[in-house]
């Protein structure tokens, strides 16, 4: 019976985690499928989002569950005039140069926010880390709870924007026929910018809500651009929905995996799920490969 209960446990809060790997996910898988880059440098981008946060927690004294406002609309910002300063000048170039300019990116974030802050590890100590929430002989992190909420509606709103708005079907037409796009009227280049300006956004909403359960520091990006890939690839190559669910689903795997075999497994499995699919399903698990 107490098996029972660590399973649940253990599922329940893969759930809480995963709901935030949905929207790191989310936001890789759309930049992907309007754009076909393969965005190398999302982990980098979601540890400069944990640091904006972190920054206006300690000098602004905004708690992270406000502050992640700012890390987002810094981020999408500076996602616009990436896009147009460096990404647009390599769109129709080959995948390889794509791949060296997102890396080379992700090692200018990282050195940079290095030579800032330092390597020393930060965490930030606010009331709610102490609280839990009891439901029988289920215990329940209150900070995880709070970010699985936001997550929660950011996720689904995003979801929404994509599918029932202008800009969302003009998204969607790009990651059909970028080619097509123009002769409907589309703006290609604005609204491409505009995809990875949501993207990082997305993901720097991830990062501040990550800052109160996790340390910080400038590599704590690269596990999670692992994590990415394997959402976007088990949830269909640019299905942003597919993310969401690989994220969900992720979150409990690794859970389990923690429970049953131990944490120094749950990056061999996210591996292996990521080759397995990759090799027997290119299209993904949960969608087809679509915005």
């Amino acid at each position: 019976m107490d098996k029972l209960w660590s399973g649940v446990q253990a599922v329940l809060n893969g759930l809480l985690t995963g709901s935030l790997y949905a929207v790191i996910g989310m936001g890789m898988a759309l930049i992907f499928g309007v754009m076909r880059i393969v965005n190398f440098a999302h982990g980098a981008f979601m540890m400069l989002g944990m640091y904006v946060t972190y920054v206006l927690y300690e000098r602004a004294h905004i708690n992270p569950y406000f502050g992640f406002v700012g890390a987002a609309l810094l981020l999408g910002a500076l996602g616009y005039l990436i896009y147009h300063g460096l990404l647009r000048r390599i769109a129709e170039r080959s995948d390889f140069m794509q791949i060296l300019m997102t890396l080379g990116i992700a090692l200018i974030l990282s050195d940079g926010i290095l030579l800032t802050f330092g390597a020393d590890y930060h965490q930030i100590n606010i009331p709610l880390l102490d609280k839990n929430v009891h439901l029988g002989r289920i215990t329940l992190n209150a900070p995880w709870l709070v970010s699985f909420a936001i997550a929660a509606v950011l996720a689904i709103g995003m979801f929404l924007f994509v599918m029932r708005s202008s800009l969302g079907r003009a998204l969607r037409a790009i990651a059909q026929n970028r080619y097509a796009a123009p002769l409907m009227g589309i703006d290609v280049h604005r609204v491409q910018a505009l995809s990875f300006a949501m993207g990082l956004a997305a993901v720097g909403i991830a990062g501040g809500l990550l800052l109160p359960v996790f340390y910080l520091y400038p590599g704590v990006g690269d596990q999670f651009t692992l994590k990415a890939f394997v959402m976007v690839v088990l949830g269909g190559m640019g299905s942003i929905g597919g993310a969401a669910a690989a994220g969900l689903t992720l979150g409990v795997v690794e859970s389990l995996t923690s429970l049953y075999w131990g944490n120094e497994w749950a990056i061999a499995v996210d591996f292996a799920i990521f080759l397995l699919v990759l090799s027997l399903r290119p299209a993904g698990l949960f969608g087809s490969q679509r915005v």
